[in-house]
C-alpha cells in the first residue's frame, strides 16, 4: 500500500497545469462615463495613450449621461453590442452619495453579470484621477492560486506593451497555512515538522511551475517583455500592497469573478477599494 501511495503522490506531482498563450482580442470597447459627448471623446484618447494594446482600430461605443437610466438599460446596451471590455470608473452615477467601502452599484453589477473585463479607471466618477499623464508599462497579476489560471495571465501579458515587465503573483496566506497547521500538530501519526516543511514547499513549488510555464510561453511569442515570477507565503492584502509600491506598477490584473458567489470575492474587492487611485483589470 506504501509503494503504490508513494507512485500516486509521483504521479500526481507530475501531473502539472502548463500555460497556454492566447492572448484576448479587444476589438469592441464600451467606455461608460457619466461625461457628455465632448469629455467622452477625450477620455478615449486617453485611454489609448496608456493602453497601448487598446489602437484607433479599436471600436469604441461611448455611453455617457443620457445614455442609460439605471442598471438595467445599461446591461441591455451591452449585451446587444457583445463588448470585449468595459471601461468605467468607481461610483457610478451616485454623485450625491459616494459610499466609501464599495465601488458602487454598478460596477459590482458589471463584475459579476457582463462576461467582458471590466477596467477600473483611478479616481471615481465624481473624482477621476487624469490619465494623461499615465502609461501603462508595468502589469502585476494577483490570484490566490495562479496554477492554471491562463484566462487571467493571458490579460495580464496583453496589457504589458513590448519593454515593460509583467510581474505573476502569488501569495499563499499566513493564517490560512497556520491554521492547517495547528490541526496537523494535534494528529500524532503525523510528523508535524515534516508536515510543515513539505507542505509548504509544494504549495509554492506549484505555482513557480506554473509561473515558469508562463515566461517560457510568453516570451517565445514576445521577446521584449520581461516576465517576472513572485510565490511565498505572508498576509496576501498587505503584501501585495507593497509590492504594488516597490514595483511602481501601473495595472493590476485580478479575478472577480466566483462560481459559487454572486458578489466579488474577498481579496479581488479588497483590494478594488482600497486601490482607488491605481487602474485595475477586473476580470
Amino acid at each position: 500500500m506504501d509503494h503504490i501511495d508513494e507512485f500516486e503522490s509521483i504521479f500526481r506531482r507530475a501531473d502539472k497545469a502548463t500555460f497556454e498563450f492566447h492572448p484576448p482580442q479587444w476589438n469592441r470597447v464600451a467606455l461608460i462615463t457619466d461625461y457628455g459627448s465632448e469629455q467622452q471623446e477625450q477620455l478615449k484618447q486617453e485611454v489609448i495613450q496608456y493602453l497601448p494594446m487598446l489602437s484607433s482600430k479599436s471600436e469604441f461605443f461611448l455611453l455617457g449621461e443620457n445614455d442609460f437610466q439605471n442598471v438595467v438599460e445599461l446591461l441591455d446596451l451591452l449585451r446587444s453590442k457583445s463588448v470585449d471590455l468595459i471601461i468605467t470608473f468607481r461610483h457610478l452615477r451616485e454623485k450625491e452619495h459616494i459610499p466609501q467601502h464599495s465601488l458602487g452599484v454598478y460596477i459590482d453589477v458589471l463584475t459579476q453579470t457582463v462576461p467582458a473585463p471590466v477596467l477600473l479607471m483611478p479616481g471615481s466618477a465624481v473624482a477621476p484621477k487624469s490619465l494623461a499623464e499615465m502609461r501603462c508599462e508595468d502589469v502585476m497579476v494577483v490570484t490566490e492560486q495562479i496554477a492554471g489560471d491562463h484566462r487571467l495571465v493571458n490579460y495580464g501579458a496583453a496589457c504589458a506593451p513590448a519593454g515593460g515587465q509583467l510581474f505573476l503573483v502569488h501569495i499563499e496566506d499566513d493564517i490560512v497555512f497556520e491554521r492547517y497547521m495547528q490541526v496537523i500538530e494535534q494528529i500524532p501519526e503525523i510528523d508535524s515538522s515534516i508536515a510543515r516543511e513539505q507542505i509548504d514547499h509544494q504549495l509554492l513549488q506549484d505555482a513557480l511551475d506554473y509561473q515558469q510555464s508562463c515566461e517560457e510561453a510568453i516570451k517565445s511569442a514576445r521577446d521584449q517583455l520581461m516576465v517576472y515570477s513572485i510565490a511565498r507565503r505572508g498576509h496576501r492584502l498587505r503584501d501585495i500592497q507593497s509590492l504594488i509600491d516597490e514595483q511602481n506598477v501601473d495595472l493590476l490584473v485580478m479575478n472577480t469573478k466566483d462560481d459559487d458567489q454572486l458578489a466579488m470575492h474577498g481579496l479581488a474587492y479588497s483590494l478594488s477599494v482600497e486601490l482607488q487611485e491605481l487602474p485595475l483589470l477586473l476580470v
